[in-house]
């Protein structure tokens, strides 16, 4: 499919870029990051601690056909727009899998005043009605921040605390309209990436404690091992499965590079959403890694 400009440059993203416009009172927040001047944002304040939940078995969904698709709704920054392009590509037009990409370039969770995803989360589950909800974010959300004259350190536990929250109101909000939830962890970055990976593995970190605890074993998908080549290494290329070398990843070593890239981590992330949810998953489009062994859908 043809691709959508992205707007994030590096990890800071457009809103960075040109400067933050933020609100006055008790939410407004400053962000702040190694190596960048500082940035204004609008962010709540921390949530008061969350009592522990116990944590949840995922039941299976009804197996989708051509006729009655799995609506899958996708959401997240320009990483969920690359996850997004690449479930478009390889389910094609007659899979038993219907996506519907919403993320949004330069997005994230802490600067609602950007965009504010709670709000735009609700408005689309109420919308299109998916069964399932799958979230790529985060890349832009490695800051430190001020709020309220008091210094957040990034990974912090007060951060992690108010970090959190943010990341367990996305899969409450899913979860109250009956949708099911997996959340895709950020992938390895290259040596010259925006984001260092301590930064990454902080994030998804987070993100898997909070998917277990609130969505169930399993429905946090890390792509950790993907884009590294033969020695363990960060990679740009790579060979598909019929020998061909691709580009995977983008020159900024962060996003994922179209179309080999994309197909990558969305054949990963299917075959696991088929395995979490104890479903059988067709593609009947491109198919440039068939180790995922995903189906072929028939005609």
């Amino acid at each position: 499919m043809v691709r959508g400009i992205k707007l994030a440059v590096g990890a800071v993203g457009l809103g960075a870029m040109l400067g933050w416009v933020s609100g006055c009172g008790a939410g407004t927040v400053s962000t702040v990051a190694a190596g960048h001047k500082e940035q204004r944002a609008t962010a709540p304040k921390p949530h008061s601690p969350r009592r522990k939940m116990p944590k949840r078995r995922v039941q299976g969904l009804p197996q989708p056909t051509p006729a009655h698709p799995l609506k899958m709704l996708v959401i997240g920054d320009s990483l969920g727009e690359d996850l997004e392009y690449g479930l478009a590509d390889i389910t094609g037009a007659r899979s038993n899998v219907l996506v519907i990409g919403r993320a949004v370039g330069s997005s994230g969770l802490l600067n609602t005043a950007f965009y504010n995803w709670p709000k735009a989360l609700a408005e689309e589950l109420a919308q299109y009605h998916p069964a399932l909800l799958v979230v790529m974010i985060g890349t832009n959300d490695a800051w430190s921040f001020y709020q309220d004259n008091q210094y957040v350190r990034f990974g912090s536990p007060l951060w992690r605390r108010d970090y959190g929250a943010r990341v367990a109101a996305i899969i409450e909000e899913a979860q109250k309209t009956g949708a099911r939830v997996v959340w895709v962890g950020l992938p390895v970055m290259g040596p010259q990436a925006a984001v260092p990976n301590t930064s990454i593995a902080t994030l998804n970190n987070l993100f898997q404690a909070e998917a277990r605890q609130h969505a169930g074993e399993d429905t946090f998908v890390s792509t950790w091992g993907l884009f590294r080549n033969a020695q363990g290494e960060f990679t740009e290329y790579l060979r598909d499965s019929q020998g061909v070398t691709v580009m995977v990843r983008d020159p900024d070593e962060l996003h994922i590079a179209p179309p080999a890239g994309d197909e990558l981590i969305a054949s990963y992330v299917l075959q696991q959403i088929a395995h979490v949810y104890h479903l059988s998953l067709c593609v009947s489009g491109s198919d440039l890694w068939t180790q995922y062994r995903l189906p072929r859908c028939s005609s």
